[in-house]
Formats: structure tokens, sequence, C-alpha cells
């Protein structure tokens, strides 16, 4: 789905259906940068992630501070800073489903160096596809 020159990528597997109603997927989902790999399924609402990637490269003059998304339980968390000079950090974050509590807690973060105009519209329009269709 998204990688960088260093190697770091974030992956996205084919969404699935389980609950046979409107566009609630889950969603397998991974972190690879230096070594590390992190996995988990995520529940997610199909419209709104496109959604917000579509809002961040729409608004590629900039915002102050932090947007966020969370799939419906946190298992994947996206949030974008705009440099001020046409460039967006995304962070993407993905933790151990279910409450967490106790000794199975793990996260693990990976953040993207994007160009807020064309690159942030590309995402968004693969994103849409992928979810979507």
């Amino acid at each position: 789905m998204l990688g960088d020159a260093n190697g770091a990528r974030w992956v996205l597997h084919p969404p699935q259906n389980p609950y046979r109603a409107g566009r609630v997927y889950t969603v397998a989902a991974e972190l690879h940068e230096n070594g590390m790999t992190a996995a988990t399924i995520a529940k997610v609402d199909g419209v709104t992630l496109p959604g917000f990637m579509a809002g961040l490269a729409a608004d590629r003059q900039g915002w102050d501070g932090v947007r966020t998304w969370r799939s419906m339980e946190h298992e994947l968390i996206c949030d974008a800073r705009h440099d001020g000079r046409g460039g967006v950090s995304l962070g993407v974050t993905l933790q151990a489903p279910g409450t967490g509590w106790g000794d199975t807690a793990w996260s693990a973060r990976t953040v993207f160096a994007l160009e807020g105009g064309e690159e942030m519209t590309r995402l968004a329009a693969d994103l849409a596809r992928f979810l979507l269709s």
C-alpha cells in the first residue's frame, strides 16, 4: 500500500466482510521497517479511511496540528502533520487487537514522508479503490 526509499512498508491485505452488512470490514495490516514486522487485524469502516486521506490531499496548502484517524477498535491509527511547505508526515500505528490489558499489549509505529499533493491524492484514491470496490 505504501513504502519509502528506506524500505519501510505499510501493507493492507484485501478486506474481508465477516458481518455481511454495510461497509465494515476486517483488514489485515502490516508494518515493516528496519527488521521489525508487526501485524494486526483492524475493524475498518471502508468509507472513513479513504475520506480521511482525501481530506489530507485536498488540504495541500496545509493545516495546523495533527489530524488523526482510528479504526473502530484502534488497532490501526493514522496521524498526519503538515510541514507548511507541502510535505506531510503520515504516522501509521498498529496495535494488538482487544483491550490490551495485561501482558498482551503492544504497538508498532512507522512514519512516512509524503508530498502533500500528488502522493496524498494517489494514496487516497488507492485506498478508496481498495476498500470500496
